[in-house]
């Protein structure tokens, strides 16, 4: 069975989707990781959807984990990608800032005997170990909002560097500030607003996301030196196809011929199905990437 730890919780849940989330976590209870399809059948609202699709697991489900790994989950959420981490690693130490969410985790995959789940914020826990694989799937760029500091981004790094092996890596999926849905007039993922990211989040006080160059400065002046970078399509939150600098797409049917499970309507400029073609004859592919998965090492 996995376990759950309360230790470091400060009684407070900082984020949520509202009450649904309510929802979410009868539903863990009831069906665990089995059998959440029939949800679908009588709950069609996105969040639910968001929360437990396997298509979450994607951007996982690729990457080859070195036998016997340990891995460090931070921000597991309601355990997306939880269930695919405790399929390939010997060990997953999952940590997670709201109650609520953790619970769900929990229910979610409490049959787990490799999975410990712990409730609190990852700067005020304290490890016994180091970690061959540290994830921050969807949590970098909120490191603004959980880190007290001049500078958090770095800060935040500094400490997740200090916790993985000498061997270890830490493992990225976070959107791209330029990718191509957000000149073609895609909210901003975490705003909701066009072109805030673009335009470099001008009182935005809670979030950044990078372009590939910013993030491997920023990943190289906090130690990491080795990075390979993988382009997750449509993005990292639902991926349907992983490419790579060494494997990007051949051509643009590759890419035109899948459909965004999240699509978005923008009357602004062009169809971004109607830009891909033009950007893989040029080679600007991976700078217009809608998301990456990163492998940061030393």
């Amino acid at each position: 069975m996995a376990t759950i730890d309360y230790k470091w919780y400060s009684g407070t849940d900082e984020y949520s989707d509202g009450d649904i989330e309510n929802d979410i976590l009868g539903y863990f209870k009831k069906y665990g990781s089995k059998h959440l399809e029939k949800v679908f059948r009588h709950d069609d609202r996105w969040a639910t959807f968001y929360h437990l699709t396997p298509l979450r697991e994607n951007i996982v489900k690729f990457y080859e984990f070195k036998p016997g790994a340990s891995v460090l989950e931070v921000g597991a959420g309601f355990g997306a990608v939880t269930g695919a981490l405790c399929e390939k690693a010997k060990h997953v130490t999952a940590v997670e800032l709201s109650k609520r969410r953790a619970e769900g985790l929990y229910e979610r995959h409490k049959k787990r005997k490799n999975l410990d789940v712990l409730v609190g914020n990852l700067n005020d826990i304290s490890f016994p170990e180091k970690f061959d694989y540290i994830t921050l799937i969807g949590v970098l760029e909120y490191a603004l909002s959980f880190t007290v500091s001049e500078h958090p981004y770095e800060d935040f790094l500094t400490g997740i560097r200090s916790l993985l092996k000498p061997d270890g890596k830490l493992l990225i999926a976070i959107e791209n500030r330029y990718g191509l849905k957000y000149w073609c007039g895609a909210p901003e993922d975490h705003t909701g607003k066009p072109f805030d990211g673009i335009n470099g989040y001008e009182g935005v006080a809670f979030v950044r996301t990078f372009g590939k160059a910013e993030l491997s400065e920023l990943l190289n002046s906090c130690g990491f030196r080795s990075l390979k970078y993988y382009y997750p399509y449509p993005d990292y939150k639902m991926p349907l196809a992983v490419f790579s600098d060494e494997n990007l797409p051949a051509d643009a049917g590759a890419l035109t011929n899948i459909i965004d499970p999240h699509p978005y309507d923008s009357e602004l400029i062009p169809d971004e199905k109607a830009l891909i073609p033009s950007l893989v004859r040029n080679g600007v592919f991976p700078f217009f990437s809608n998301s990456f998965f990163v492998e940061a090492g030393f």
